[in-house]
């Protein structure tokens, strides 16, 4: 059931791509960085986002004496600031199986809306002075995961975009697998944009996101989904194939559509309370949509809530 996808990256359209630069993707947590950028920084200094007070300490720079308060309080005080910085973004990018399903009416396979979208945000990060960086996961759960640091260098959207390109959706559940991997791989406080369809049940993954959240990571999930699991529109009777094991099923939808409808419901809520716990921004993708259309909505609606 799942047909191949052209290119991605051949559908990048300049409209859209214009349009995305007038957005900002900020991290909502203090980031470790180091130049200039859009994100707050847990380091204070002096620049153009007020911060706070602090007392007056015999050394500290007059210049940066707040008068005015000395002249309605009799208190010298001095104003401190909140550094702007950038930020350390990780493309986590989900290939297992299921990832190549394409419906009839699909954009592109799950796969292939994923690494756009992905693309698409490395290249609006990069123009952001932010530096992006990518982990992904091929062959199986105990394999050796594709690695390429942050960097804010010319050649690394290339970079990325090649190795994107290069990912077959194949093999059986991995998302425990790279949460883990991400866990051990991303060192100070960055940002994380998973990219998956997330049809693994939420207790085992939820762990590698409890972990993240715990280090200080800033997650952003872009869930991957056809129109044909969420809404299962299939009339006759059908031989359907798991994407992942094999496994083959002679199935009449009529008798398994209201129950398929109600376990899949089931699924999402799962999934949407654990990232309402853990305070992770959730974004649903539909192949049969523009991608770029739910890219900049997720973008304007998070830049509505900062």
């Amino acid at each position: 059931m799942a047909a191949p996808a052209p290119p991605s990256f051949t559908r990048f359209d300049p409209k859209v791509l214009t349009a995305l630069e007038g957005l900002d993707l900020k991290a909502r947590y203090v980031m470790e960085g180091f130049l200039a950028g859009l994100h707050e920084s847990p380091f204070h200094g002096f620049s153009v986002e007020f911060s706070e007070y602090r007392d007056y300490q015999p050394g500290d720079d007059l210049r940066h004496l707040d008068w005015r308060l000395y002249a309605r309080s009799d208190r010298l005080c001095v104003k401190r600031y909140t550094l702007e910085t950038n930020a350390r973004f990780y493309i986590l990018c989900d290939t297992s199986g299921s990832m190549a399903y394409r419906g009839a009416d699909a954009w592109g396979s799950k796969l292939d809306v994923a690494r756009t979208l992905a693309a698409a945000l490395t290249r609006l990060l990069l123009r952001r002075n932010d530096a992006v960086g990518l982990i992904t996961l091929e062959g199986g759960a105990d394999s050796v995961p594709a690695f390429i640091r942050p960097s804010q260098k010319p050649s690394q959207l290339s970079l990325l975009l090649k190795q994107l390109e290069a990912q077959r959706p194949a093999g059986s559940e991995r998302l425990a697998a790279l949460l883990s991997h991400a866990t051990r791989l991303i060192h100070r406080r960055s940002a994380v944009l998973f990219f998956s369809d997330l049809l693994e049940p939420s207790g085992s993954i939820a762990r590698g996101f409890k972990e993240l959240r715990f280090l200080g990571h800033d997650c952003m999930i872009f869930q991957v989904l056809d129109r044909d699991e969420v809404e299962f529109p299939f009339a006759d009777a059908s031989e359907f194939e798991d994407l992942e094991s094999g496994l083959r099923r002679m199935v009449s939808p009529h008798a398994v559509r209201q129950r398929y409808l109600e376990r899949f419901d089931a699924f999402m809520s799962e999934h949407r309370n654990l990232f309402q716990r853990l305070e992770i921004p959730h974004c649903v993708v539909r192949t049969d949509n523009d991608p770029y259309r739910a890219l900049m909505m997720f973008l304007v609606e998070r830049k509505r809530l900062l």
